[in-house]
């Protein structure tokens, strides 16, 4: 019941309408009603018996009185299709209105949940929450509201016309009528585990489609469409056997229903007609009670639909209230300070972070006791072997995710403590994978400006080294550039998402390897952008390569969570630890082969040559530069040195 108030409370605002409908409903059912009666009327006089109709003067001949009464029916049928058409189109309004502000709401509070809550959960699965399931509850409230009242009013209605008419005959009709509604409450009952396993399984096929389509390049880049055209099929043949099992509840349930109002029929003509040559009533009446026994069905027919929607929309429910409910990690906290423009002095104070326990995974702990700090008009780079929580220290500046441990202050605040929007809005951006929307160059660099002027989005372009390739476009600025900015190459999208940042002029900077996956030309131009983004801000780097970073004024090597060195390029690389052997490796000068084998090493051992997954030539303590080294790597079959 909960449930199913909190849907109904989204019918309040439109309470007025709502109110109209459901009066044009209750006409609708009236007029019904009156017409089988009619009908009976209708007979009699043709038979000519006597019928007492109020509406008729006493001399009228039997003619007159029959050809009014088929008027009155044509009249009636005319006024209940506009009353219907009202009451039909009401119903959807409503229903659509309703399913609008879930949806809404839905959206808007899947905004404020934090990465944490996409980390583990599929996005197929939420577009089919905000698709399928809101769309079911939209029956329930526009269709089985109007449903109930249309059942409570048609089965009072017939029932007082029935008994008015012939109690005796009534009666019958009320014995079989408890079956056929617990044959029809069963059938709803037993359907709502149906649908829920059809749920789950289009959940997962919807999961399976955007998947699918939103990584392309890579099943067709590995020649995998075969196999991922049977990965669907196979998820396809779930939906479709969920709802086959679904099919034979219905074909088993909805036969019954009708039988019983079958076998309500023959008790009518067995019993009712012998009484119709007895004299006792009314062939007109048996007519009449023939028209509601089949109205009769009807209303246990829409029981059996309206309980099945109502447990659908309940399951639903469940699962969008759910998400809705989910209270957001990542909030700003009553009595958070607003500390205006912030200088961007960031503190990591004894840091550690663990990543929330998974369905089939537990927690991960991937920093520990990090302290460092960077000051305002500062380059500090992030560099470490793959998986050493570079992406994931940077994310917690801007509280993508929240510190497990310790403090992350900025201008000596808790990070905690300020209002997230203010937080964001003074920090910059710049990912490896930049996503543009599909949407014009202007509105993507515009994006977290959009009120910005056309002459600062051109400056925020130029500053970024865009505005030049952007006018070779025929459409210039107003250039579409396709879902994920399609039509551009890595690096125009690189200066775009730099322009984008460069607007907000933030006073917080983080580059997320931003020249990784971009050639040597292209990287030389976004570094130049980056020269004049990073002026007078405090900067974040997180780099593969270390060319990139050389000049930066500390840099901070991560490994496993940890730091293990700290200092400028020339100390790290004087020191001669990690740092500079990674430093060595990739400028391509000459060490040791031992030197060579521990790089990324967290135990500082040395890889034996016979447990790499290539043939690799044991050359003792023989230098080789890493040409030699990466020409090993990649030898074939006739083994060639460099």
């Amino acid at each position: 019941m909960k449930i199913l108030l909190r849907i109904l409370g989204y019918i309040r605002p439109y309470w007025a309408i709502a109110v109209i409908v459901y009066t044009c409903l209750i006409g609708v059912t009236l007029l019904t009603l009156i017409t089988p009666w009619l009908v009976g009327v209708a007979v009699d006089t043709a038979l000519g018996n006597e019928t007492d109709f109020p509406l008729y003067p006493d001399d009228w001949s039997g003619k007159q009185t029959l050809t009014a009464t088929a008027a009155l029916i044509i009249a009636l049928a005319l006024l209940r299709s506009v009353v219907n058409f009202g009451q039909r189109y009401g119903t959807q309004w409503i229903g659509r209105k309703v399913a609008y502000a879930i949806r809404l709401d839905l959206f808007t509070h899947l905004q404020r949940l934090p990465f944490a809550f996409y980390d583990r959960t599929r996005i197929g699965q939420l577009m089919s929450r905000a698709i399928g399931d809101v769309d079911e509850i939209r029956f329930f409230a526009g269709i089985v509201i109007g449903d109930v009242i249309n059942l409570i009013v048609l089965l009072v209605g017939i029932y007082t016309i029935m008994f008015s008419a012939s109690a005796r005959l009534a009666v019958i009709f009320v014995l079989p009528m408890p079956v056929l509604f617990v044959v029809a409450y069963l059938f709803g009952v037993r359907i709502e585990p149906f649908f829920g396993e059809v749920r789950s399984t289009r959940g997962a096929m919807y999961a399976r489609i955007q998947e699918n389509l939103s990584q392309i390049v890579v099943v067709k880049a590995f020649a995998r469409e075969q196999f991922a055209r049977e990965q669907f099929e196979d998820d396809n043949q779930k939906v479709l056997n969920a709802w086959i099992r679904l099919a034979n509840l219905f074909t088993a349930a909805l036969p019954t229903i009708w039988f019983i109002v079958g076998f309500l029929t023959f008790l009518l003509l067995s019993i009712g007609g012998n009484w119709v040559i007895d004299d006792k009533i009314t062939f007109g009446t048996l007519v009449a009670f023939n028209a509601y026994v089949g109205l009769l069905g009807l209303p246990a027919h829409r029981l059996a639909f309206m309980i099945d929607v109502t447990a659908r929309a309940i399951a639903n429910g469940k699962r969008i209230f759910t998400i809705m409910d989910t209270t957001p990690e990542i909030k700003t906290r009553l009595g958070a300070v607003n500390p205006g423009e912030i200088t961007g002095h960031i503190t990591f104070d004894d840091v550690s972070f663990v990543y929330a326990a998974r369905e089939d995974e537990p927690e991960a702990e991937v920093l520990y006791n990090i302290a460092f700090e960077a000051q305002p008009d500062t380059v500090t780079a992030v560099v470490g072997t793959t998986g050493s929580g570079k992406t994931t220290l940077i994310d917690l500046i801007p509280r993508f995710y929240d510190v497990t441990g310790g403090r992350l202050l900025i201008d000596g605040y808790d990070v905690r403590d300020l209002p997230v929007k203010l937080l964001r809005a003074q920090i910059g951006y710049v990912m490896q994978n930049t996503f543009l929307f599909n949407a014009t160059i202007s509105e993507n660099i515009a994006f977290g400006r959009p009120d910005a002027a056309d002459d600062e989005v051109r400056q925020a372009a130029a500053a970024a080294r865009a505005h030049d390739f952007i006018m070779e476009f025929p459409d210039g600025y107003d250039t579409l550039v396709g879902e994920r900015g399609v039509t551009l190459s890595g690096g125009q999208r690189q200066r775009i998402a730099i322009a984008r940042a460069l607007l907000i002029n933030p006073r917080i900077l983080i580059l997320d390897d931003a020249t990784a996956s971009v050639d040597s030309h292209t990287e030389y131009e976004i570094r130049r952008a980056l020269q004049t983004l990073m002026q007078g801000r405090t900067t974040l780097i997180v780099a593969q390569r270390l060319s990139t970073v050389m000049h930066a004024d500390q840099i901070i090597m991560l490994e496993n969570g940890r730091i293990v060195e700290q200092g400028t390029h020339d100390e790290l690389v004087r020191l001669g630890g990690r740092y500079a052997n990674l430093w060595h490796l990739q400028t391509d000068q000459e060490i040791p082969e031992e030197d060579i084998r521990g790089i990324g090493r967290s135990d500082d051992k040395a890889i034996p040559l016979e447990a790499l997954p290539f043939p690799v030539e044991d050359r003792g303590t023989e230098k080789r530069t890493t040409a030699e080294f990466a020409a090993a790597v990649s030898q074939s079959d006739t083994r060639k040195e460099s």
